[in-house]
């Protein structure tokens, strides 16, 4: 029904229309994806004559934020300003959380700013959204510097703002080991996680309860800096404090243990699992397969793969990924191919880290085309592990000029050239009299980058 049919039905109910209603009915619209009636309504009230306040525009701006649809949420705050219309603390908030979500954080940071020259103050859930991008991003300096002024303005964190602090602590040291190219994990320093720890320790001080995402957050980051005994008191302590251990909590200290540890003490942990009838989801077996798969237990890993889908449990990318990883280490290539196969008849999307799997153990002359060509065409696009792979296999095949349009494309997008490829061009570089000038060139270029 269109906006003004809603209207004359309440008009001839002998209700008059207010800003009230004409903002429920353009949040209506909006809720039943009925975008273009709700700006309608919008038209409507300045035929009226009724003046749309801040609730009517953040209302709008929230829709086309929610939407992805960022320009036209600002055309909107455009025209509430240009009609006098001051935006609130939730108008900023919407706009901010939107750049966040679309990662734009110096658009956010701006918006921040124009927020605080309005003398609006922020609210926690303001300072949160922040906060959480900033500590993804590992901006330790700004998220101090932020978590300072609000405390200094009298907003007081609460559990969800320190757990998003204490989970950026965890992770702002995360790190590629080079360790194996598929093999690598992140880890945190110490120097982090006591930051961490002292952030956890004042929440209780300061009358803020941990809950049991607290306690997953800080097992994570243990077992990322090495730490199980630490992990495993946290782990114990989710009980002792009168709070249940989610799927979560099993699923880090299982992850820790089997990549730290040994293979039989997550195992453990999983067969506990099973015996207390607690929930395994998709990504506690995804845990136990790559643990098999690295100890080289291919056929067992196979046997758990049928037995979580007869449970209902349907295997994703990430855990198809695993067990080709698993196949192509183990050397078992045709059943890797196969499997490769069988996840494209199930309809799943290979992403960049199945395809540079199959391209670092299936390359021979002519195939990194092929898969590159199909990575382009499914809409894949290669990572910086994928150049290597494909760089390295040249280099180790002797055909440097082959490799000199990949490197180039490496140099123009920043993506980093692994050590042991710079080793072989610098040694080419070395003996480099009777090559020509262009290779010449494009290894200079390289290692001036890296």
């Amino acid at each position: 029904m269109a906006a003004h049919e809603w209207l004359l039905r309440l008009e001839s109910s002998g209700f008059k229309a207010n800003v009230s209603s004409y903002s429920a009915l353009i949040d209506g619209f909006w809720k039943e994806g009925k975008m273009e009636e709700a700006v309608n309504v919008l038209e409507s009230m300045t035929q009226q004559n009724i003046c749309p306040n801040v609730v009517t525009f953040n209302i709008l701006i929230d829709a086309y934020s929610k939407e992805g649809k960022i320009e036209a949420a600002e055309k909107m705050l455009e025209i509430m300003t240009q009609q006098n219309v001051s935006p609130d603390v939730f108008t900023f908030t919407i706009l901010i959380h939107a750049y966040c979500k679309e990662r734009k954080m110096e658009a956010a940071k701006k918006m921040f700013e124009t927020m605080t020259q309005h003398n609006i103050c922020p609210d926690l859930y303001t300072y949160s959204i922040l906060l959480d991008e900033l500590s993804k991003r590992g901006m330790v300096d700004e998220v101090r510097h932020l978590l300072s002024e609000m405390v200094e303005k009298g907003v007081s964190p609460d559990v969800v703002t320190c757990n998003t602090l204490i989970d950026g602590y965890c992770s702002q040291a995360e790190m590629i080991r080079a360790r194996e190219l598929f093999d690598s994990d992140g880890y945190c320093s110490q120097a982090e996680m006591i930051r961490a720890r002292e952030l956890f320790d004042s929440m209780a001080k300061t009358g803020i309860e941990h809950n049991v995402f607290t306690y997953n957050i800080m097992i994570k980051g243990y077992c990322k800096a090495g730490n199980l005994d630490e992990a495993w008191c946290f782990f114990d302590e989710i009980s002792h404090v009168g709070l249940e251990h989610s799927t979560v909590s099993y699923n880090t200290m299982m992850h820790g243990l089997i990549r730290l540890s040994s293979f039989l003490d997550g195992w453990k942990l999983f067969e506990y699992m099973e015996a207390q009838k607690l929930h395994q989801d998709l990504h506690t077996y995804t845990i136990l397969l790559d643990g098999l798969c690295r100890i080289r237990r291919i056929n067992e890993a196979f046997v758990y793969f049928r037995v979580m889908e007869a449970k209902g449990v349907n295997p994703n990318i990430v855990m198809y990924g695993v067990m080709i990883n698993g196949l192509c280490k183990g050397g078992r290539l045709d059943d890797a191919i196969r499997l490769f196969n069988h996840l494209l008849s199930k309809g799943l999307n290979p992403d960049v880290v199945v395809y540079s799997m199959m391209l670092d153990s299936l390359y021979r002359e002519g195939e990194a085309k092929r898969l590159m060509e199909e990575m382009e065409r499914r809409g894949c696009a290669p990572n910086g592990v994928t150049f290597n792979i494909i760089v390295w296999n040249m280099v180790k095949s002797n055909k440097m000029h082959e490799a000199i349009p990949f490197l180039e494309e490496m140099c123009r997008t920043g993506f980093k050239v692994s050590s042991e490829i710079i080793s072989v061009l610098l040694q080419e570089l070395r003996i480099g009299e009777e090559k020509d000038e262009k290779l010449q060139e494009i290894i200079k270029k390289v290692c001036a980058q890296n």
